[in-house]
């Protein structure tokens, strides 16, 4: 019979990785060497990993001496799903360079998956003039144009919210509200230097606020210790450290959750961080909250 006896090879299209506590100090994840060698050619520099709740990510892809690794973006995507040592991900693909991702957690069961679509690095902190990993520039000044002086000026986030209907919480339920107040934050572009925060659970959960590492190694590099203030002129003093030694990107952390308690952050708000002083470093801390910004929908 015509074929008889023909062995049909077959590209592999799953593989899984169990995390490690090396995978979570690395930040990055390697695909396994067996898959690399079968479609590895075919990857680009950066892939798509969807969940299955919707949730759409592009992550970088890091490739050397036939190794390649999940970097750029992977631990935001680690992060936003609460992703820690011991779970189980299982990776589905699906052609060039989309993955299909299943993610188990330390009772060998799949997750609840938070419901948000499109959750690329900029949904979380947007980077507009830099292609570095999760959050937003805005880093309008030219070297020429910074003043001498440890006072740079200021600018309140009001101008901006007064073009947006604010709706106030009821019984009713919300709905855009983070989607709004992004955009709020993306048009109130600051004078100085500064970026966006968009609050999520991690950042109440494990008490830190990332920095990107444009701004922390421009501004930030030789300041552990820094203030926040808010509109109405009240400081917190805040630690700052890198997030690995092969970053510039820093995270604020110690005093970050009393920042957020006396500020009654909610998960959605969105925080531009602009650098008003040098010397000590402030940053003033403009808020967009969710409830400003979503629309009421019975």
């Amino acid at each position: 019979m015509a074929g008889k006896g023909k062995t049909e090879t077959k590209t592999p299209s799953h593989f899984f990785k169990i995390i490690l506590p090396s995978t979570m100090q690395d930040m990055k994840l390697r695909i396994p060497k067996k898959f690399v060698s079968e479609i590895g050619e075919e990857l680009s520099t950066v892939a798509t990993l969807t969940v299955p709740s919707g949730g759409i990510w592009q992550v970088g892809l890091e490739k050397s001496d036939n190794n390649i690794w999940f970097c750029n973006g992977w631990q935001d995507f680690v992060e936003y799903h609460s992703i820690c040592y011991g779970y189980f991900l299982v990776f589905k693909y699906e052609g060039n360079s989309n993955f299909h991702v299943l993610i188990f957690d330390k009772t060998a069961t799949e997750i609840q998956y938070p419901n948000r679509k499109n959750c690329k690095l900029e949904d979380e902190v947007e980077i507009i003039e830099s292609d570095d990993a999760n959050i937003s520039i805005h880093d309008k000044l030219n070297e020429n144009e910074m003043s001498n002086s440890n006072e740079l000026p200021t600018k309140h986030e009001e101008v901006v919210k007064e073009k947006f209907v604010k709706k106030k919480l009821s019984d009713m339920s919300l709905k855009g509200g983070t989607e709004r107040a992004t955009q709020a934050a993306r048009m109130f572009k600051p004078k100085n230097p500064s970026f966006i925060g968009i609050v999520r659970p991690y950042n109440i959960r494990n008490r830190y606020m990332y920095v990107p590492a444009q701004f922390a190694f421009k501004y930030l590099s030789r300041c552990p210790i820094l203030k926040l203030e808010t509109s109405d002129g009240r400081q917190w003093p805040v630690n700052c450290s890198y997030r690995n030694r092969s970053s510039h990107a820093m995270n604020i952390g110690r005093g970050w959750i009393a920042f957020c308690r006396e500020n009654n952050f909610e998960q959605g708000d969105v925080c531009v961080f602009e650098l008003i002083k040098k010397k000590p470093i402030v940053l003033k801390v403009s808020i967009f909250r969710v409830v400003d910004y979503a629309v009421l929908v019975k």
